[in-house]
C-alpha cells in the first residue's frame, strides 16, 4: 500500500495519479471532472475517476478492484456524512508499512 504525506502543493495528487495508473486503480476523489482533466494536464490517460458517492453507493460493484483515494480526511467526513452521522474526525492512526 502506497502512502503519501506531505505539505500542500507538494505534488501528492500527481504521486497518486502515478500510482493510480500504474495499479490500474479507480480514483477516488471529490471532483472528477477537475482531477481527469488535472491528469489530462500531466499527461496521463487511461484512469477511471470515481466521486466520493458514486464509491460509497455502489460499494466498488460498478468500478474496478482496486482503489486510490486522494484526500483520505476529505473522505472520511463525507462518508460520516453519507451514512448520517455527525462530528468530526479528531484523530487517526496510520501505520507506516505493511
Amino acid at each position: 500500500m502506497y502512502r503519501i504525506i506531505d505539505n500542500k502543493s507538494s505534488g501528492k495528487t500527481h504521486q497518486l495519479m502515478e500510482i493510480a495508473k500504474a495499479n490500474n486503480a479507480a480514483f477516488v476523489c471529490s471532483n472528477p471532472h477537475a482531477m481527469e482533466a488535472k491528469a489530462h494536464a500531466y499527461g496521463i490517460v487511461g484512469i477511471e475517476f470515481v466521486d466520493y458517492y458514486d464509491f460509497l453507493d455502489h460499494a466498488g460493484k460498478d468500478i474496478g478492484g482496486n482503489y486510490v483515494i486522494d484526500e483520505i480526511e476529505s473522505f472520511f467526513q463525507y462518508a460520516c456524512k453519507f451514512h448520517g452521522l455527525n462530528g468530526e474526525l479528531v484523530g487517526y492512526t496510520l501505520t507506516n508499512g505493511d
